[in-house]
Parts: C-alpha cells; sequence; structure tokens
C-alpha cells in the first residue's frame, strides 16, 4: 500500500504559524538597521573614554614607578596627571545609558566611578595620624580600577556596533 501524497504546500492558515515570512528574521534581531545615530554615537563615546581613561591610568602605572625608582619629583606629575583623565569616567557612564548599552558595561562602568572615588580617598589617608595604613589600599585600588577599566574597554568595544 502505497503512502498517502501530501500537498505540495500546507494550508495557509498553517504555513503563516510555521513558515518564516521573506523579511526573517527582522531586520531588529539581525542587529542590522536597529541603531540610531545618537545610539552610535554614544557607543563610540563609551570606546573612546574607555581607552583615554586606560592610557591615563597606564601613565599613572608609569610615573609612580619612575617616582619610587628613578625620581620623587614624578610624585607631582602622579597627583596632578590624574586630573586631565578622571572625568572620562563620568563620560564612560552617560555614554552607557544614552546608547543602551550591556547591564555589564554599566555595571563596570558605576565599578570605575567607585574606583576613581576610592583613589582619591585612600590618597587623601596619607595625611591622617590615625588612618595613614589605609593609604596602602591606593595601589591596590588603583590596579582594581586599570583592571574595570580594560574590561570597560573590552565590552565597549564589543557592544560598539550594536
Amino acid at each position: 500500500m502505497k503512502p498517502p501524497v501530501l500537498a505540495a504546500s500546507p494550508p495557509a492558515c498553517i504555513a503563516s504559524l510555521t513558515m518564516p515570512s521573506p523579511d526573517y528574521p527582522p531586520p531588529s534581531a539581525a542587529g542590522v538597521g536597529t541603531s540610531s545615530p545618537r545610539r552610535r554615537l554614544a557607543r563610540l563615546a563609551a570606546v573612546a573614554a574607555a581607552a583615554g581613561l586606560m592610557l591615563g591610568l597606564a601613565a599613572q602605572l608609569v610615573s609612580a614607578g619612575a617616582a619610587v625608582f628613578v625620581n620623587a619629583q614624578w610624585w607631582l606629575f602622579h597627583a596632578d596627571a590624574i586630573h586631565w583623565f578622571d572625568w572620562l569616567s563620568v563620560v564612560m557612564i552617560v555614554a552607557a545609558f544614552l546608547g543602551g548599552m550591556s547591564r555589564r558595561f554599566k555595571i563596570l562602568s558605576i565599578a570605575v566611578i567607585a574606583l576613581v572615588l576610592a583613589q582619591y580617598v585612600t590618597a587623601g589617608l596619607r595625611e591622617s595620624a590615625s588612618l595613614g595604613a589605609g593609604a596602602a589600599l591606593h595601589p591596590l585600588t588603583g590596579f582594581a580600577l586599570l583592571w574595570s577599566v580594560v574590561e570597560c574597554l573590552r565590552q565597549a568595544w564589543a557592544e560598539r556596533r550594536g
């Protein structure tokens, strides 16, 4: 006995449920044409801010090493240079929200701001008679800050076109 012959195409009511439409996947699912100019610009600003912050922190690391191993006058540069780029942490978090970036990037950006503040607090502790030992956390928070900024840069680069 022969199996029954099936129709060449399913009935319209079933085809509309199971067959993808010609424009499937929709542009929003494919990530094509979904970014507004403002969103793309904000994401590029996040990349630029993270890159600038990373370069500034690298300069801070070099200047601290130079102050310890070469000449103590480098401490003056180290203390002043942070003001040239610390504002980029604020640009990064604003760009994160304007660019609709991932939750991970937003959390990392908030952590960067918290770590920048921790840098200021721990640097100021060296002046305190009772809390001076807390200044020893300054290098630790500096490395945590650098790591967080590098992760922000990696995440921003991955999301730059979304």
